[in-house]
């Protein structure tokens, strides 16, 4: 794969709005990328963490990937911020009385940024051959549902499932069901296809330019089929490893958005009393950062030992100190952000509140002599929330007798040693929800052989689990979908194979020189519609 991989009509020259490459980047050790024409309308520079494994949101949900793809691809429709479906490549739609059809009509006169028509095959495929093989949230419930999608006309599609699915509409978005072109992924391999590294959509943005390890660029649709938009005429992606050096660049206006999956909690403060900058703050979306167990070792096997890092990691100081108070400890195995589902009986407060002896005493239990076990946790090392996590879980591990190797990893080794090798003993990692804990929670627990990114590498399976998860997904009245859960979390949080260590709060940030930011639930969407002023 070269280095940089240009779009055919993409012709790059200098913008003089803002010099990159400052004494920052010297110091950070940060390559400048150039800034290409702004035309009169500007380029926006979003700061991100490290290069994505690939840019097809049809096998993954990196979150870098879905930073960058969900300006060039595009969902049959996006969730506003009360997580209302509005139309994207969908115009309208209609529901079946029993919830099991669906039927879109999708926008006319769309073309893929190559130049060929939008139609109805595009759907069909992608939602059949690529997010309902290959998706590591869609997959698992297309299969529980056995979608079947049809194409009666080049504008309109007809989905079919099994059993009614409550949240299936807001699974239609770029960032769960993305629609990729039929005509250039038919055939090769989808995971090998280099139209991953250099996608082809619909959406307001084309692919530009990657410079691995320094930026990637995206220019303007001019075909795009909201007339007028976008307005901005680039996106630079600047890739910031050293999570210290990502709020000065923001600071500095070498950067013009951050996003709370790139921020350094501590450094949180700062944002909120700068203001040059425009600050969204709260639960936008529920997510919870975890440790996830490997239940195949012959040590978390055993249920006591993983009962006893529960007892033995201060949650509540993981969220004052690596959090910045910006995050709740964890409250059980979906956490606290749906309120219509909590099970209190079963919470972690009262089956795990912070207790080293407990946890001693649990390891005695489970045959574990004090200081004779090194526990491996690999974890991505370009998020500063991960290494601040791993460090005090080192600490509190040690108070009781366990050593922990802390493996900090480029994201696409964590990757591969995590999930396709299953080479850890424990490991971090956090889920969004998606706005439904059936999108992004399920993932986590139900039983899965596979080696995609983001799924459950803990090896535990549970058919009851499954089958409650199935029913969570597929009741269509929440008191029944509640049910389901509150029994999960009875399960779950006794079983323990992933323990949940705190829900978390976001701090979005953008430079007051961009208008219209955030107009969707997800700070990544929605960038047709943003403008550069000053």
């Amino acid at each position: 794969m070269p280095n940089q991989v240009p779009f055919p009509d993409f012709q790059p020259t200098i913008n003089r709005r803002r010099v990159m490459g400052s004494a920052l980047a010297l110091a950070g050790g940060l390559a400048a990328p150039p800034l290409w024409a702004a035309g009169g309308k500007g380029t926006a520079v979003l700061a991100i963490d490290a290069d994505p494994p690939t840019l097809n949101l049809g096998t993954t949900s990196d979150f870098a990937a879905g930073d960058i793809s969900a300006k060039i691809l595009e969902g049959l429709v996006w969730l506003d911020k009360d997580y209302n479906p509005k139309p994207a490549l969908a115009t309208a739609w209609t529901v079946s009385p029993d919830g099991k059809t669906y039927r879109f009509t999708l926008r006319r006169g769309v073309k893929w940024h190559d130049g060929r028509e939008f139609t109805s095959a595009d759907v069909r495929y992608s939602l059949m051959e690529i997010v309902g093989k290959l998706h590591p949230r869609a997959a698992p419930v297309f299969k529980n549902l056995g979608v079947e999608v049809d194409a009666p006309d080049a504008g309109t599609v007809v989905v079919r499932l099994q059993k009614p699915y409550a949240p299936f509409l807001a699974q239609m978005t770029v960032f769960d069901a993305p629609i990729l072109p039929r005509h250039i992924y038919e055939g090769p391999a989808v995971v090998t296809n280099p139209a991953n590294q250099r996608p082809v959509g619909t959406g307001p943005f084309k692919f530009g330019e990657w410079k691995r390890g320094t930026s990637i660029t995206l220019v303007r649709n001019e075909q795009y089929w909201d007339a007028g938009k976008p307005y901005l005429e680039a996106i630079i992606f600047q890739i910031i490893p050293q999570a210290a050096n990502r709020v000065p660049a923001l600071q500095a206006g070498e950067v013009d958005e951050l996003l709370d999956f790139y921020t350094p909690k501590p450094e949180v403060p700062r944002i909120l009393a700068d203001k040059k900058l425009y600050a969204r703050r709260g639960v936008n979306i529920p997510a919870v950062y975890f440790m996830m167990f490997n239940v195949r070792s012959p040590l978390f096997a055993n249920k006591d030992a993983r009962h006893a890092l529960a007892f033995a990691i201060d949650r509540p100081r993981l969220v004052k100190q690596v959090m910045n108070g910006l995050a709740r400890p964890g409250y059980g195995a979906f956490g606290d952000g749906f309120k219509w589902l909590l099970n209190e009986e079963a919470s972690y407060a009262k089956k795990y509140p912070f207790d080293p002896a407990k946890a001693k005493a649990l390891l005695a239990k489970a045959g574990v002599k004090p200081d004779t076990v090194t526990l491996r946790m690999p974890f991505d090392a370009a998020r500063a929330q991960m290494r601040g996590q791993a460090q005090i879980i080192q600490e509190n591990l040690r108070a009781i007798g366990l050593e922990v190797s802390l493996q900090p990893l480029e994201r696409s080794v964590y990757y591969d040693r995590v999930f396709a090798k299953h080479d850890f003993d424990v490991t971090l990692g956090s889920y969004f929800s998606a706005g439904d804990p059936a999108i992004g929670y399920t993932r986590l627990y139900s039983t899965y052989t596979g080696t995609s990114p983001n799924t459950n590498a803990s090896g535990y399976a549970n058919p009851k689990v499954d089958e409650l998860l199935s029913q969570g997904a597929t009741l269509s009245d929440r008191a029944a979908r509640a049910k389901a859960y509150r029994e999960l979390q009875a399960i779950l949080n006794e079983d323990l194979p992933t323990l949940v260590l705190f829900d978390e709060e976001t701090v979005d940030t953008a430079s007051l020189k961009l208008q219209n930011v955030f107009p969707a639930l997800d700070a990544r969407d929605q960038w047709a519609g943003v403008k550069m002023v000053g």
